[in-house]
């Protein structure tokens, strides 16, 4: 089976009415899922699967840059729109701005096959492929001050005046798409416990951001037996980054979430897709069962 086939049987119809505990047992021992049941705890086993099988592919295909291909060549990046049936808002999903961070840009294909009963998903990865092709943190050959990306979108008043091709190009797309959330994937050397800012989402805190957000960590932590390692809330992006000048110039909702490389990639891919999945979830966007 291939991880799109496992990714997409994860999804159930979603129902209006939650069926008791004894009638999921029921119809998981009996495997009668058919009926329109949602479990977190099952589903984050699924994922870990699904997530497990689609690296040891991404090992086999070289996802994140060709050495075949010149880095500095490598063309820019291009949204993928999933639009829903109904109106509703727009969440739009980044990563790869670090090339040396490649649990967001396999998070990203995942939810990037996710299809929503609402709004518009929209996956923007990945956002440098220079630096993804070089598996290197900067924009190779730029200059120093250009270097780092997530360092180049510059507010100045009311407006973010990028800095350098790449992010020029970015932030057009972030202007046109006018997102409702951004959500920037990114990973960490280390746990914030450990002085990094692993296990964290970065916020530009509007009330209402930090709001969702802590509820979705809550989800997510349930999954982390560790105290120290599960997820805080942290606010104020670095100067600079996309998800800064987002929330200050878009007036969106704007987090960075943050793995660490102190976990498994397995792990830290599975951390963002439980992010972005609870986020539609508490949106009432689905998602729903992706393309086949």
């Amino acid at each position: 089976m291939c991880p799109t086939q496992v990714l997409q049987s994860l999804f159930v119809p979603t129902c209006k009415h939650q069926s008791n505990r004894a009638d999921l047992n029921k119809a998981v021992v009996s495997g009668g899922m058919d009926s329109p049941l949602r479990h977190w705890t099952l589903r984050c086993w699924l994922w870990n699967l699904a997530v497990a099988l689609l690296v040891q592919w991404c090992a086999n295909n070289d996802v994140l840059g060709s050495n075949h291909q010149s880095a500095d060549k490598a063309p820019l990046p291009q949204p993928i729109v999933r639009a829903g049936s109904e109106a509703g808002p727009t969440v739009l999903i980044v990563a790869g701005i670090h090339g040396n961070e490649p649990a967001g840009v396999r998070a990203a294909q995942i939810i990037a096959r996710w299809s929503v009963a609402r709004g518009k998903l929209v996956v923007l990865s990945p956002a440098n492929p220079p630096a993804i092709g070089r598996r290197q943190r900067t924009i190779p050959g730029a200059p120093p001050e250009e270097a780092d990306l997530n360092r180049n979108f510059l507010v100045e008043g009311h407006e973010c005046r990028p800095r350098g091709v790449l992010a020029r190009e970015i932030w057009q797309h972030v202007e046109q798409i006018r997102p409702d959330w951004l959500v920037d994937l990114h990973e960490s050397l280390r746990f914030h416990k450990d002085g990094g800012v692993g296990n964290t989402v970065i916020v530009y805190p509007r009330d209402e951001t930090v709001s969702v957000t802590r509820k979705i960590l809550d989800k997510i932590n349930e999954e982390i037996a560790e105290e120290e390692e599960k997820f805080v809330v942290l606010r104020w992006p670095a100067r600079g980054s996309l998800a800064r000048a987002a929330g200050a110039i878009l007036d969106c909702h704007s987090v960075l979430v943050e793995s660490t490389r102190q976990d498994p990639i397995t792990k830290r891919v599975a951390h963002h897709c439980h992010f972005v999945l609870a986020l539609l979830e508490e949106l009432q966007m689905g998602p729903t069962q992706g393309d086949s």
